[in-house]
């Protein structure tokens, strides 16, 4: 081989080489755990870091199982199983776990982000509290806009007529509710008045904007209910003994008598008996 054919030649095996490193830099780490050891010009990772799949190369069976492996080997890191100094809340860690187990596609989302700062932890030295409030803030960033408390049982409470709002039932949206008050119980609203029932004084329309319910269709003393949204938008609206409501959004739902002074209300007694309205919340069938 002449001069010429031999620098040709080496020259392309160090093209080859060159490229060939390249490449194994820009490959991406092995899936599972990784670290990079130390040598005389790195001085490596403190710990290892778990890197997830290639989770939309996967057949849909392996896929599942590779969230439930990855999910595992995340809560043995974050409870501080790997490395001492990597040690997050067993509570939030329980809680987190809750989240995605009922959310599964949401680890294909969480390993690749936790892996990020994981990684910056281990091969920077960075603290473990940014990872720690990424972590904390997890279950509501998955769950806004879902409502984990259907009304699927049925509540029953006593009217209190010395309070004004009272319980808070959550709602979700689309859920609807027969709320019904018990008819023979009886109260008043003014001392010596007239005694009454949950459908309030029918003599009495309730136009004092200070009241809670004064529209048409409100009167006094009557059982009344509000509901607020998620967002905090409010809806008032009378009730009487019975009266169906469906849910415009998730939020709760609360309940008292139309009035604005309390202090002079009372109960029906006769003998020993003493009047309680029950009030009766369950899903409208």
């Amino acid at each position: 081989m002449n001069r010429t054919l031999t620098l040709v030649a080496l020259s392309a095996l160090a093209v080859g080489v060159a490229h060939a490193k390249k490449k194994a830099e820009e490959a991406p780490p092995p899936v599972g755990w990784h670290t990079v050891e130390a040598t005389k010009k790195d001085p490596g990772w403190r710990g290892s870091c778990y890197n997830p799949p290639a989770w939309d190369k996967l057949p849909e069976t392996d896929r599942r199982m590779a969230r439930q492996q990855a999910l595992a080997a995340m809560k043995a890191q974050w409870l501080g199983q790997r490395e001492e100094f990597v040690s997050f809340s067993a509570i939030m860690v329980e809680d987190l776990e809750t989240t995605l187990l009922g959310r599964p596609d949401k680890i294909e989302m969480v390993t690749a982000k936790n892996a990020e700062y994981c990684v910056q932890v281990m091969s920077q030295g960075a603290d473990t509290e940014p990872w720690s409030t990424w972590l904390s803030g997890l279950p509501a960033r998955l769950t806004a806009g879902e409502c984990n408390n259907p009304l699927d049982y049925q509540l029953i409470q006593y009217l209190d007529v010395n309070r004004d709002w009272q319980e808070q039932v959550p709602f979700c949206k689309g859920n609807r509710a027969l709320i019904e008050a018990s008819e023979s119980d009886q109260y008043r609203i003014v001392k010596g008045g007239e005694w009454i029932n949950a459908d309030g004084d029918p003599t009495q329309p309730a136009t004092d904007p200070t009241l809670p319910c004064n529209f048409e269709g409100c009167f006094m003393g009557q059982l009344v209910g509000r509901f607020v949204t998620d967002e905090g938008v409010v809806t008032v609206f009378p009730i009487g003994v019975r009266k169906e409501f469906e849910a415009p959004e998730n939020g709760t739902f609360s309940f008292m008598i139309n009035d604005t002074t309390f202090y002079d209300n009372d109960w029906r007694s006769q003998g020993t008996i003493t009047d309680h309205t029950a009030v009766t919340v369950s899903p409208a069938e």
